[in-house]
């Protein structure tokens, strides 16, 4: 019959056991023999063994194959079911000893007025994501408006300047031409009316010049007896009506005259004022454009702000956020185990722990070898462990784990090690006290 490795192990380890065993029975009763001889002043505490990690290793004896060590029995994987939700627990539905799958419900929180946020919460940020994209698209559209205005040169302001600029720029061209006319008729003498009443001012002044001449040879003639008195007031009468109509015409003339240069300055005065009007048209033109450039970065300041209002990320993760504390509130099982600790109540609030999982199916036993030991033992070594919850049962394990540093919390320097049960199905529970043998040969 061929032996397997573990058969083979165990076998070694019976035999050892039994070695040990015999071993320390000897040595026991030597030294109750050698207790007998001695002083009876001794203590019988100084006359007992030495009680190291070994089971048996007395002062200069020689050391044997087997070490054995205590432990407890502990979860290869054990899982804190934390909740940072301060909401109330409504439902508990797992207990103290229950095995559960990954994903499994373990308890509820009452999300009442939570839901109630989440659905207040969405109405605002639908409301607000409405009314950001109808302010984006209103100002866009503006925006674009303005900026075709100006390229297709329709805009009502800079035609309405141009119109006023067209219209002060007719108004100087007339005003110059008749300023120039009227200038050019009194430098040159060619105004019509000035002409025409120095016409008539000439023709009366020498028809009044000839009626007088002819008027002082008749008053000569009638001192000499020749006319008669009829005659005389007849030539009086032809001279003062030639006197007169030479006076209106040279008071006409003068009229004339001073109406020239009367109208010449009030023509000069609307030059200078259709000049003024022609250069304000062209500056309020000038305006009216740097305004609508002005106006089109003015939208796009306000296209770029109503973008940035239409931002809603924050309101997005706040409302995420939130819908995440909904999923949270159903507490589930990260992992499969054993529910070893339930400190959620009903009622109370979910803050905190609330459960232990531990795989009671995959343990570990957490124990310490002393220094002497330590360069005697490797990581991957079999064991035997037993316990006095699980009686005469023997299961087996491995070394899978040797702290490289030693813990130095008492006198004694030692180091923590983690032994993997690899036997299935064994009595041992997480918390038990157990034994671990380790054959050296």
């Amino acid at each position: 019959m061929i032996l397997s490795e573990r058969d083979l192990f165990m076998m070694k380890y019976k035999i050892f056991k039994c070695l040990a065993t015999s071993l320390q029975l000897i040595f026991v009763i030597g030294l109750v023999g050698l207790s007998g001889c001695g002083s009876d002043t001794t203590p019988d505490n100084d006359l007992q063994p030495a009680i190291v990690q070994s089971e048996f290793n007395p002062a200069g004896a020689a050391l044997l194959n087997t070490i054995t060590v205590r432990g407890t029995v502990e979860s290869i994987e054990s899982r804190n079911v934390y909740s940072t939700l301060s909401f109330r627990i409504d439902r508990v539905y797992a207990e103290e000893g229950d095995q559960v799958t990954e994903g499994q419900v373990l308890a509820a929180l009452d999300t009442n007025d939570l839901q109630l946020s989440i659905a207040q919460q969405r109405a605002s940020l639908e409301s607000a994501r409405q009314s950001s994209q109808n302010a984006v698209q209103e100002t866009q559209r503006m925006l674009n408006e303005a900026t075709a205005n100006l390229a297709n040169n329709t805009n009502m302001h800079i035609l309405s300047a141009e119109s006023s600029l067209n219209a002060a720029a007719i108004n100087l061209e007339s005003a110059q031409m008749n300023y120039d006319n009227a200038l050019r008729d009194y430098d040159e003498g060619t105004n019509p009316q000035v002409l025409s009443t120095q016409s008539f001012f000439n023709t009366a002044r020498i028809e009044f010049e000839r009626i007088e001449a002819n008027h002082r040879n008749l008053t000569a003639l009638y001192a000499g007896g020749v006319v008669s008195s009829d005659e005389m007031r007849q030539s009086e009468n032809i001279l003062t009506h030639a006197r007169n109509q030479y006076n209106d015409a040279r008071i006409n003339y003068n009229n004339a005259v001073e109406f020239q240069q009367r109208s010449l300055e009030q023509l000069r005065m609307a030059l200078q004022s259709a000049t003024t009007s022609h250069r304000n048209a062209q500056e309020l033109l000038n305006a009216s454009r740097i305004a609508a450039r002005q106006d089109i970065e003015r939208l796009r300041g306000s296209v770029t702000n109503a973008q940035i209002s239409a931002n809603l990320e924050p309101m997005e993760i706040s409302l995420q956020l939130m819908e995440r504390q909904l999923e949270d509130s159903i507490i589930t099982a990260p992992v499969s185990g054993t529910i070893t600790n339930v400190i959620a109540r009903e009622g109370a609030f979910g803050s905190g722990l609330l459960f232990i999982i531990e795989d009671t199916d995959n343990l570990q036993i957490v124990t310490r070898f002393r220094e002497y030991d330590i360069s005697r033992i490797e990581e991957g070594m079999e064991v035997i462990i037993t316990s006095d919850g699980t009686g005469n049962a023997e299961y087996t394990g491995v070394i899978s784990r040797i702290n490289p540093a030693a813990t130095s919390l008492s006198p004694v320097v030692e180091f923590e090690a983690e032994i993997r049960v690899t036997s299935a199905n064994t009595g041992l529970r997480i918390g038990m006290n157990t034994r671990i043998d380790i054959s050296l040969e």
